[in-house]
């Protein structure tokens, strides 16, 4: 075997090798960030009406929350809220939430120049607001308002605004 045909044969094998290695690597040094994740999801499919998954968003207004939107066994599509802090998840039938339009229409009624949207769950515990007690599904609507950064929470099932913060300069 000449050395042009050795040197032919090993340089694919240490390239693969090479791949492999760093494939190892970074699947090693990525894999934790999604067992929080994991965890959640598992959790939801095995505590909740959903068998399968069809988004997932993390609404941090009320502290960390995966937020899953997914179908049960009828085809019925559900939105499921895992709160790890508490290790419990709860459900809302997607029917009786308000769509992303419907709530941006709100906060342009009320002047606001929406940048973000994002649906999530404030859960009842001694810390949470009195409108909160039994628990509500909200939309956190970001925007800008008379110049300033402003955040408003609206029920996500009645549209009503629950209340509103604006950061202003100093």
């Amino acid at each position: 075997m000449t050395k042009r045909r050795a040197l032919w044969m090993l340089v694919p094998i240490a390239v693969a090798v090479i791949g492999i290695g760093v494939l190892t690597y970074f699947w090693n040094l990525l894999s934790p960030y999604w067992a929080a994740e994991e965890k959640a999801a598992a959790y939801v499919l095995d505590h909740t009406p959903l068998d399968r998954l069809k988004s997932y968003s993390v609404f941090t207004a009320a502290g960390v929350e995966d937020v899953f939107q997914g179908q049960d066994g009828f085809g019925r599509t559900w939105y499921a809220f895992y709160v790890p802090s508490m290790g419990r998840a709860f459900t809302l039938p997607s029917s009786a939430v308000l769509s992303d339009a419907a709530v941006k229409r709100l906060a342009a009624a009320r002047g606001l120049v929406v940048q973000s949207i994002s649906l999530g769950y404030v859960a009842s515990n001694p810390s949470a607001p009195t409108w909160a007690k039994s628990g509500t599904a909200v939309y956190e609507v970001m925007g800008r308002s008379q110049g300033h950064l402003t955040f408003l929470y609206f029920d996500a099932t009645t549209g009503r605004l629950l209340w509103q913060y604006s950061l202003v300069r100093s």
